[in-house]
This record gives structure tokens, C-alpha cells and sequence, in this order.
């Protein structure tokens, strides 16, 4: 069973990579290039985007009506 982090993309393998601080973009970056660099070393994995994979988008917030508007 896997626990926390990032786990390799190959199916079988049960390495993951942890986030050290979770309040660290750089930390979250050193963790996704510490799991890029295990599947191509240890398994000659090269992940691919696919053409319908998006990029992560957060939703925007919605927006307050201004005070004093129509309805």
C-alpha cells in the first residue's frame, strides 16, 4: 500500500517521494524531479502528456456583486 507523496507511475513499483515541507514549492518541485529522476534511472520511463492532460487551473474565485447594482 502506498502512503503520502508522490508515487512512481509504474505499475508495481512502490517508491514514493515525500514533500519535505508542505508549505514549499520548492520542496514540491524537488519531490516531482526526485520521482522524474527515479522512473527514468531505475525503469527508463519518460512520461508523456497526453493531448487531452491539462495543466492543473485552479477555479477562479467568484466575484462579489458591487454594492449598490442592479440584481
Amino acid at each position: 500500500m502506498r502512503t503520502g507523496g508522490f508515487p512512481c507511475r509504474l505499475v508495481g513499483c512502490v517508491r514514493t517521494f515525500q514533500v519535505l515541507d508542505q508549505k514549499s514549492m520548492t520542496a514540491l518541485a524537488q519531490a516531482s524531479t526526485a520521482r522524474t529522476d527515479h522512473e527514468v534511472a531505475d525503469h527508463d520511463y519518460h512520461h508523456v502528456r497526453l493531448a487531452d492532460e491539462h495543466a492543473y487551473m485552479p477555479h477562479p474565485r467568484s466575484r462579489q456583486k458591487p454594492a449598490g447594482g442592479t440584481p
